[in-house]
């Protein structure tokens, strides 16, 4: 009980001043580049935990419809107790729909789970495998039809997925769902970010490169606006 008053205080404070739970102030470029005093509808794919390193949180403090996507169903109690008016999806995002294997470490909320054995392998972590677990796989545009209505106004995507994040972003239905930002994560030089096949894929839908953010060395956050708008 005492729990649940000392968060709802915090929640008032979170929403009164513009506090940002990204690790790199991301949430914050995010509503400036959407620049919208009316919530609207974001998607997270990979969202990891409703609260820590989010950029999507400060979003769903201020009442915009959110659609959060992960492989990872211990995040779902979270989400039900942090951000019950969002939408938990729990499956991986790709192309075609299949059932893949997820690798969970040991430490239940740790951001490096992942559906890339070879990524635990680069990072020496496949020491820390607790277990694997089945996951569906869906296409963005099937998660989409399913929770996006033509009303919604559709502001930002923000794919963190371990390596998957091209993939994720050809599932989707670039005619039919665009947002006005799509944030991507890397870990390449900003001189090859500009010529990734990330960056190349999303002007190829008619989207342009607009900044970066850093987390530490070249680790960090792209920002992509739609060219239409």
């Amino acid at each position: 009980m005492l729990e649940n008053i000392k968060y709802a205080i915090k929640r008032k404070i979170y929403q009164r001043y513009n506090i940002s739970f990204s690790k790199s102030g991301d949430d914050l470029q995010l509503m400036k580049l959407i620049n919208q005093s009316t919530p609207g509808t974001y998607v997270d794919i990979g969202c990891w935990h409703p609260v820590k390193a989010s950029n999507s949180f400060f979003f769903s403090l201020r009442n915009w419809k959110g659609i959060c996507i992960d492989p990872n169903p211990e995040l779902e109690k979270l989400y039900k107790k942090f951000r019950p008016n969002d939408v938990f999806v729990n499956c991986a995002v790709g192309e075609m729909d299949a059932n893949l294997n997820y690798y969970m470490l040991s430490d239940s909320n740790s951001s490096m789970n992942t559906l890339n054995l070879d990524f635990l392998k680069k990072h020496d972590l496949e020491k820390d495998i607790k277990k694997t677990i089945t996951i569906p796989t869906f296409s963005l545009k099937e998660i989409l039809d399913k929770n996006i209505s033509v009303n919604d106004r559709l502001d930002f995507f923000d794919v963190d997925v371990e390596g998957f994040d091209l993939e994720v972003l050809q599932s989707n239905d670039w005619e039919k769902y665009r947002p006005k930002v799509v944030v991507t994560e890397t870990d390449i030089s900003i001189k090859e970010d500009v010529v990734s096949e990330i960056t190349t894929y999303l002007e190829s839908v008619d989207y342009r490169l607009v900044g970066k953010t850093v987390m530490n060395g070249d680790l960090g956050n792209l920002l992509f606006i739609d060219n239409r708008l």
